[in-house]
């Protein structure tokens, strides 16, 4: 007969022991977390940039929505990203209040 073992995987990111979220506790929770720290500051950066080069140029008001549309929907994503991430390799979310 052939025992059945549970997986335990190691996680990556723990729960916050006030509010709600996640805190990074393994080498590849804070690699995940620098990297959406990364991307997140370029995706401003680049924004921005094109902000001042979009203000000194003749930009529609069409083109200007559509370029924070753009803005609002990369930061959405990195942050879905960061939540599926943390989601699945951390423990389970809850609203706390203090250790248990």
């Amino acid at each position: 007969m052939s025992e059945h073992r549970k997986k335990v995987r190691k996680l990556w990111f723990r729960a916050k022991t006030y509010g709600w979220g996640w805190f990074p506790i393994s080498w590849q929770g804070w690699a995940i977390t620098a990297l959406y720290a990364l991307l997140f500051s370029l995706s401003f950066i680049v924004f921005f940039s094109w902000l001042g080069v979009a203000s000194e140029a003749a930009v529609s008001t069409r083109e200007l929505v559509f370029g924070i549309l753009e803005f609002l929907v990369v930061i959405a994503l990195l942050s879905y990203s960061l939540y599926r991430i943390c989601s699945k390799w951390g423990e389970e979310p809850r609203w706390r209040w203090g250790k248990d």
